[in-house]
């Protein structure tokens, strides 16, 4: 994948792949963001990656979904996918809205992420 095409910058830590999403998610950039996961996943022979979301400041039921399906298809690739740094407001939206975040483990923040991984 090329450097332009990526809609995040990505991180390898050991045989992670950390990515810190500083962007406001909206239904496209989440779905390139899936597209240029897969691909990392798949160049960079990674077994985990670690989504760090403590900038996001709104994640609805479709960029949830999305990231869900996302790390479905990473565990079926071998990668175990953790989300972390879910904002407070963002955690009671999700919460009243029923949402749950399949196949995704949650930490509270990076150094917890890591210890999972």
């Amino acid at each position: 994948m090329r450097f332009e095409e990526r809609v995040v910058p990505t991180i390898k830590i050991g045989d992670c792949l950390l990515v810190p999403i500083q962007i406001d998610l909206d239904d496209r950039t989440v779905e390139q963001l899936q597209a240029q996961l897969l691909a990392e996943i798949q160049e960079k022979r990674v077994r985990a990656i670690i989504l760090d979301v403590r900038m996001v400041d709104v994640i609805d039921s479709y960029i949830s979904y999305t990231l869900s399906e996302t790390a479905a298809m990473a565990r079926l690739m071998g990668c175990q996918a953790v989300i972390c740094g879910i904002q407070p407001a963002v955690a009671l939206t999700l919460a009243q809205m029923g949402i749950e975040l399949r196949n995704l483990m949650v930490a509270r923040d990076l150094e917890h992420a890591l210890a999972l991984v």
